[in-house]
């Protein structure tokens, strides 16, 4: 493919020389956060570098080069670990993007009867999210924004690619939640939820948006009624698979990270959607 131009904050970088050293890349942020986190230096060829550039930008879909892609062009032109390199690009753009979402400010209801309500239920496939989401959905009247349904929303488009898909659904579940509870609206999130991280990032902008976060952590204590919900389930999400294997979920349970903030606990094999529905409500109750 043809090199694609360069965007003014990428030329500024490479300037107009033959050879570009990496110490004038540095100078945009998300280059030096990225060559404090690999191995990167020395000088590479303009004309290369643009050209790896160009193939990384467009695997991104863009029309053309920013310093995230030089940094991309970088590692594919000297050889680098070119997978983490992209992984590690994406994980920076979605914490500046937290960053952004964190920043924001409420806007003034003094109409309101209460704060907003921000529900985060988390939890490994099989324990009951989707379910309780429903019902403090029609409970609240509160939007349902689910990792699953976006995901499916973007397959068709081929823009899921294994280094981007966590933090680019992270972002899209961010700025799902920010906007209802900056308009002063319940949202409930149904995701994984499995990084401590993300968790905090989540209840942190939710609070700095003046809303309240309630935290819900969906077990099942019995593995066998787990497993017979997950391998026995079709959840019709368009674009996306209708269940995932037994294996998923017990990679997903290895992954999960201990929520040391205060949240509930609900048992899905102990407790029915009913009481569980009611347990959560009493807590927003309680917090609002």
């Amino acid at each position: 493919m043809d090199a694609l131009p360069l965007h003014p904050s990428a030329a500024s970088l490479v300037g107009t020389g033959d050879v570009v050293p990496f110490d004038a890349l540095a100078g945009d942020g998300i280059v030096a956060a990225l060559a404090a986190r690999l191995d990167l230096g020395g000088a590479v060829a303009r004309a290369d570098l643009v050209a790896a550039a160009s193939l990384e930008a467009d695997r991104f879909g863009d029309v053309a080069v920013r310093p995230e892609h030089l940094a991309l062009g970088w590692a594919r032109a000297t050889g680098a670990d070119l997978a983490r390199a992209r992984e590690e690009v994406h994980l920076l753009l979605a914490e500046r993007a937290q960053e952004q979402y964190a920043s924001l400010r409420p806007v003034p209801r003094p109409d309101a009867a209460r704060p907003p309500v921000a529900v985060l239920l988390a939890g490994v496939p099989g324990t009951g999210k989707s379910t309780l989401a429903e019902g403090l959905a029609w409970r609240l009247r509160a939007p349902v924004f689910s990792v699953d349904w976006q995901l499916g929303a973007l397959v068709p488009f081929g823009a899921l690619r294994l280094e981007n898909t966590a933090p680019l659904t992270e972002t899209n579940l961010t700025a799902s939640l920010a906007r209802q509870v900056q308009l002063g609206l319940d949202v409930v999130v149904d995701a994984t939820g499995h990084r401590r991280e993300t968790r905090r990032r989540w209840r942190e902008v939710a609070e700095r948006l003046g809303g309240v976060f309630v935290g819900v952590e969906c077990v099942c204590s019995d593995e066998a009624v787990q497993r017979d919900r997950v391998e026995g389930r079709s959840r019709g999400i368009p674009g996306w698979h209708a269940t995932v294997p037994w294996e998923h979920v017990l990679r997903m349970k290895a992954l999960w990270e201990s929520w040391d903030e205060p949240h509930l606990v609900v048992d899905s094999a102990v407790e029915s959607p009913g009481s569980a529905l009611e347990e959560v409500l009493a807590e927003i109750s309680r917090r609002s």
